[in-house]
């Protein structure tokens, strides 16, 4: 059940939330008399203030308290989405970092999810309703894959940035952070009154990080931009595509952003180095068009030298490429290394191919690739891809399967990495998960906790910074700020 206690002493709402566990409403309902016992008077609360409570899903489990006044609490647990790491664990890389993230969407949310999963405590700047990654891919059950999956283990602050109470608390704010990371068009920060000038003034050494589609600079910069033109802009949609006149092919959704949010993580990774070393702060700038340079960095280094673009080709070299199987499905194998195209025909029993004087060499198989391509594709088709898994690894032949999510996800490789896990949150249960990229041996990344609620650590964080709860008052009936 969700119980509210409100009344004149409280404002609107204490806001105690108190779910039943595996459906058994008895001790949790009596936690939340004891509660009321304690910190109001009476079960029914002394005169003006009424306990109301209402049925939720028994598949939402969790205990929590949302204050309104001094510190109360009916147990340990709490709606809040960052998760206590476990017994014993090291420090993260970025512990102690904090950073201040007015980002949106995808690129920049991306990047601080890595700041988030390196130790960073990352404090995700919304409007009153929310970011517009809220509301994308939503599912009948109020998930956003979009919102959770570029946003975990981060804090969230609701303000309104058009009040000047919101950009009050903003200007209190950053002199605690690190960090500032915004992705809005260049000059917006500025009319704000919180561009990376104003920040300094505020913090002298600031690392103040700019997620951009094509860069600070040139006429395109005052553009907004999405990962799809930037994809188009960058060449790469050609270079997948059909060749001249044909269609060109955009790489997976997002892929600009996430090259782009990788990359701008690394940039301020690279300047939180630099302030250690030099005591000096910094504007960053990571774009989307960038980050597809540097994703293409061979084949552009190719054209500039020879001015020739080969664009996208099925089967770049036939012992490079996805062969299919009795059963349809594919198996990858990458071959190209003399002693690795002994071994491919060893595993696949073409003693034929081996000898053939025409694949004899390198050399030769380039030159006769269509024919060389067509033999292994018949020898692929004669038995289903299980089959094929075990001779190719015997022969120590790098393949894989192709998968599709589904088989992927189940893979133990990923998991055995943590590169997907398990996590359990107060408000959605256990969940699977992207884990975070890398390993640390010393100072190992984790995930911080699932995609914040909107709003849910507004007070806490206004608390931290010195606002009383009459300011904070103040601050909600201006509309300033909104809490969970």
């Amino acid at each position: 059940m969700v119980a509210r206690v409100s009344g004149p002493k409280w404002g609107k709402a204490v806001g105690a939330v108190v779910v039943p566990r595996e459906g058994q409403a008895g001790p949790v309902a009596d936690e939340l008399i004891a509660f009321c016992r304690t910190h109001i008077g009476s079960d029914k609360g002394p005169k003006g203030v009424s306990l109301h409570t209402e049925p939720l899903p028994q598949s939402v489990r969790v205990c929590t308290l949302r204050r309104r006044s001094p510190p109360m609490t009916i147990s340990d647990e709490r709606l809040d989405t960052i998760l206590p790491p476990p017994p014993n664990t090291p420090p993260s890389a970025l512990r102690g970092v904090r950073v201040l993230d007015f980002t949106r969407a995808q690129q920049g949310p991306f990047a601080t999810l890595l700041l988030a999963d390196m130790g960073a405590e990352v404090i995700k700047v919304e409007p009153p309703g929310g970011e517009m990654g809220r509301a994308t891919g939503l599912q009948d059950d109020g998930f956003s894959s979009y919102f959770e999956g570029h946003n975990r283990g981060k804090r969230s602050i609701t303000l309104d940035l058009k009040r000047p109470g919101g950009v009050s608390v903003v200007q209190r704010l950053i002199p605690v952070c690190d960090v500032v990371v915004e992705n809005f068009r260049p000059g917006v920060m500025e009319r704000l009154g919180i561009g990376y000038e104003d920040c300094q003034r505020l913090r002298e050494d600031i690392i103040f990080a700019s997620a951009s589609a094509w860069g600070r600079q040139g006429p395109w910069a005052a553009r907004g931009g999405y990962d799809h033109v930037a994809q188009a802009l960058s060449g790469v949609m050609y270079e997948q595509g059909e060749g001249p006149g044909g269609e060109p092919h955009a790489l997976i959704g997002g892929f600009a952003d996430q090259i782009g949010a990788m990359l701008l993580a690394f940039g301020i990774a690279s300047a939180l180095f630099v302030r250690q070393r030099d005591g000096i702060g910094q504007h960053i700038d990571g774009s989307l068009i960038g980050g597809m340079v540097a994703m293409q960095s061979k084949q552009i280094t190719e054209f500039l030298r020879t001015g020739k673009q080969s664009g996208f080709q099925p089967r770049r070299a036939a012992t490079y490429t996805n062969y299919r199987c009795a059963d349809g499905r594919h198996v990858a194998i990458a071959a190209n290394a003399q002693d690795m195209w002994e071994r491919l025909c060893d595993a696949i029993a073409a003693p034929q191919l081996k000898s053939d004087e025409r694949f004899a060499e390198p050399f030769g198989r380039a030159r006769y690739k269509d024919a060389l391509v067509e033999a292994l594709a018949a020898v692929f088709e004669t038995r289903p891809l299980a089959d094929w898994l075990g001779p190719l690894e015997e022969h120590d032949v790098p393949h894989a399967p192709v998968l599709d999510y589904a088989g992927m996800s189940k893979h133990p490789q990923y998991w055995a990495n943590a590169y997907l896990q398990e996590i359990e949150t107060p408000h959605l249960g256990a969940m699977r998960v992207p884990g975070p990229p890398i390993q640390m041996s010393a100072t190992p990344p984790r995930v911080q906790g699932c995609g914040p609620i909107l709003g849910f650590h507004t007070e806490d964080i206004l608390e931290s910074i010195g606002y009383t709860w009459a300011e904070i008052e103040r601050l909600k009936d201006s509309g300033a700020i909104r809490t969970a």
